[in-house]
């Protein structure tokens, strides 16, 4: 009889506990699911433009060195600073050096980094004089990149704070704390630069007067764009 007592509590404390986790299955702790999106325009204060010195093949053929010196020389008197033109590659080829003979090439080349469209147009009007013709805009670029990043970042979530709050509000309920927070996804937009194709286009942007032609240059120079995207789970405060 007492076996048979001790059998039926354990059965009755089983169902007991099984029961207590059904109804914890069925009712699980509330929450809401929001998704926040950001968007930063920054106007670019990094422009890079590559640049390729190669040696003439006429008989006033100019060697690297001289080439290199009219450079730096040319951008210096329309103010242009070359402490941030550093020498990316050096090579020589065999290639034609007149018109039946050969010889061995020269080519050099840099990356010249300036700080916006007004000195880039500066830049490439000093090389056409030279008559260098091998350059373009490689990349545009923020120097306070990363900090944008962030705030694209914190914008999203705080955008997706502020939704979940006004959705809970409009049913009577408040928001509790995070239980998820994930990056969806983080992109930058706009900072290729303009290819050799469009450096005469970049050139006409701008008027010889020092006066810009706003709706001409954003064909060129667009703001560079961050986006975020952030999801998060809140809980229901009870």
């Amino acid at each position: 009889m007492k076996n048979i007592y001790k059998l039926t509590l354990a059965v009755s404390l089983l169902f007991c506990e099984v029961t207590a986790t059904a109804q914890m299955a069925a009712d699980p702790e509330p929450f809401i699911e929001i998704t926040g999106t950001s968007e930063i325009k920054i106007d670019p204060d990094q422009i890079f433009i590559r640049i390729t010195l190669e040696e003439n093949t006429d008989k006033s053929k100019i060697n690297i060195n001289e080439q290199e010196e009219n450079l730096i020389k040319a951008f210096q008197s329309v103010g242009i600073s070359t402490e941030k033109l550093v020498v990316t590659d050096a090579n020589a080829f065999y290639g034609k050096s007149g018109f039946l003979s050969k010889d061995v090439v020269n080519t050099k080349q840099f990356e010249l980094e300036v700080k916006n469209a007004t000195q880039a147009k500066q830049v490439f009007e000093q090389m056409d004089k030279l008559n260098i013709k091998n350059s373009y805009i490689s990349r545009v670029d923020h120097s306070q990149m990363e900090e944008y990043k962030k705030q694209a970042k914190i914008k999203a979530i705080q955008e997706a704070e502020e939704k979940a709050t006004y959705l809970l509000e409009a049913v009577g309920e408040e928001l509790g704390g995070a239980l998820i927070v994930r990056e969806n996804a983080f992109n930058v937009y706009g900072n290729q630069g303009l290819h050799q194709s469009n450096r005469n286009r970049m050139l006409k942007s701008y008027r010889f007067d020092g006066e810009e032609d706003k709706e001409e240059s954003e064909l060129d120079f667009k703001k560079i764009t961050v986006t975020a995207s952030i999801y998060v789970k809140w809980a229901i405060a009870q």
